[in-house]
């Protein structure tokens, strides 16, 4: 293992509870209701894909000219609230490795996340969006680029992922995908889906994730 690569919604930062919060205000000013379980099958996905696919219990989408109005509920949500998740400044303290974030957000999101959370920082110069790239996830197109331009092979990387979307991209790059299920965003059983989808191991926090990096560099 010679790099990491972090998705940043629900891995770096508890930001999926809150984007769900925005979809479900926006949704409803529009006349449509979305079920829980019809929005997380969309996690890792980028907005305009989630919202070619995500159709309220009436079946519709919503309206395209609402897209701006969504992304400034999530920005707003976002800059108030977003936390980084339990332990991952310790964790990151403690890395050896090189490291960067590669989410389906935009740039000027991811940025805004981790500086709420008071990690810019450490990502600065390292942060890399599905808007880079001519596939999202699940496509490994992301992942690729993020791997390049740490002057690594893909083989070489390990990424922590949330999403079935992130963990099947990390499988077509070649990657070692961990799933984090940390994140109280999570519905039950979602270790499992994780799984089928080819993560190595599921973590439930950080101090889990020190471990199983211990273990595989030793191997």
């Amino acid at each position: 293992m010679k790099a990491i690569i972090f998705d940043c919604d629900g891995v770096l930062v508890n930001s999926e509870t809150l984007t769900a919060i925005a979809y479900k205000r926006v949704y409803a000013r529009h006349g449509l209701t979305i079920a829980p379980k019809a929005f997380s099958a969309m996690l890792g996905m980028k907005q305009t894909d989630i919202l070619a696919n995500l159709r309220g219990e009436e079946g519709g989408l919503l309206p395209a000219e609402a897209s701006g109005e969504l992304t400034e509920e999530i920005l707003s949500l976002l800059g108030q609230k977003v936390r980084h998740t339990p332990g991952l400044t310790t964790f990151m303290d403690r890395l050896d490795l090189p490291y960067c974030v590669a989410s389906s957000s935009d740039v000027p999101r991811i940025r805004l996340s981790l500086a709420t959370a008071g990690i810019l920082d450490r990502f600065d110069g390292r942060i890399f969006s599905s808007s880079m790239v001519a596939n999202g996830k699940p496509a490994p197109d992301l992942f690729l680029l993020a791997a390049e331009r740490l002057g690594v092979d893909p083989g070489d990387c390990v990424v922590f992922e949330d999403s079935v979307a992130g963990v099947t991209a990390a499988v077509a790059a070649g990657m070692t995908p961990i799933g984090y299920i940390g994140g109280e965003h999570l519905p039950r059983g979602h270790d499992s889906k994780l799984r089928a989808a080819g993560a190595r191991e599921i973590i439930q926090d950080w101090h889990a994730a020190e471990s199983f990096l211990k273990r595989g560099i030793r191997s």
